[in-house]
């Protein structure tokens, strides 16, 4: 929690005010809503905006469906992206930021289904404008890959948005007969100790505001 004192006269106060951190990032393991075990579901998970222009291509998966391993991730949940041969899509999350703050974005994501390759685009944005991407990534793990960006907010919302790039890649989901899964996204604001200024800004005002309180009791 970052706390900003302000210091005012007449009669003499001391104002503060607290900010916290990405408050409304939500649902990074894909857990609501909740499906059967090896149970899967078309559409977006609690907090996301789905871009499925198959509109069969993108869906959230329960471990063990589709040969999704039951070891590490997040939960008992995952989203798949090429779901019946499809070679797009993408999936984001606008949320709560800082302007001025540094933030890590951590994601975990395997291939399912097979052994052909996969490709991602992982991008952190204020509107248009790009603050972090992990630029095409191809792979072909079958185990969980854990994976980061680190970006500085702008304003004061942020989006994430997770695109399948496979197609724009020429990779060809190993024969049509593999897709690839996204979980345990986390979101972490890594700028929460106060800055040297703030502690004698807030000392300074403390002393004005106790000389204050001692003149009124004379």
């Amino acid at each position: 929690m970052k706390v900003v004192c302000v210091l005012k006269r007449l009669p003499l106060l001391l104002v503060c005010s607290a900010s916290l951190f990405a408050g409304t990032f939500t649902d990074g393991g894909f857990e609501s809503p909740a499906i059967s075990y090896t149970g899967y579901s078309f559409g977006a998970p609690a907090g996301w905006t789905l871009n499925d222009p198959g509109n069969f291509g993108l869906f959230l998966e329960g471990y063990g469906a589709f040969n999704l391993p039951t070891l590490n991730g997040e939960g008992t949940q995952a989203y798949a992206f090429g779901g019946n041969g499809e070679l797009a899509g993408d999936i984001s999350q606008i949320f709560d930021t800082v302007a001025g703050d540094s933030y890590h974005v951590t994601y975990q994501y395997l291939v399912q289904q097979g052994a052909g390759n996969e490709d991602y685009l992982a991008n952190v944005l204020d509107g248009s404008t790009v603050l972090a991407t992990s630029g095409n990534v191809q792979f072909s793990n079958t185990a969980w890959v854990t994976a980061s960006l680190d970006f500085t907010a702008t304003s004061s919302s942020s989006t994430i948005r997770f695109s399948d790039v496979t197609g724009a890649a020429g990779d060809s989901f190993g024969g049509g007969t593999t897709n690839w899964a996204l979980d345990a996204v986390t979101v972490a604001d890594t700028s929460t100790a106060p800055e040297p200024s703030s502690f004698l800004l807030l000392g300074v005002a403390l002393v004005a505001l106790g000389s204050r309180h001692r003149s009124l009791l004379r």
